[in-house]
């Protein structure tokens, strides 16, 4: 099992903000990072915009912002503080 933090990037109007989130997986983190993104407000594949490269939900566009492969020691920390998303 590997951890991650990862990262989703929401566009809403003149707004724009990043929301931080973990998770571990033995599958290919960039797929779960993917899906996150995918079903953040309740998303599915047809909600792609592939001239934007991201998911629109009403009139917010999401994007899968990356992520990062962390220590285990550090996930466990972090955990105390933010979400953690597919186990």
């Amino acid at each position: 099992m590997k951890y991650y933090y990862g990262e989703i990037h929401e566009r809403n109007g003149d707004l724009e903000y990043d929301t931080p989130y973990l998770f571990n997986t033995k599958k290919s983190p960039d797929k779960h990072s993917e899906k996150v993104a995918m079903e953040w407000r309740g998303g599915d594949k047809s909600d792609w915009d592939a001239q934007e490269g991201g998911y629109w939900s009403d009139c917010s566009l999401i994007f899968n912002h990356g992520w990062k492969q962390i220590s285990k020691e550090d996930f466990d920390v972090l955990a105390k503080y933010l979400s953690v998303i597919g186990k």
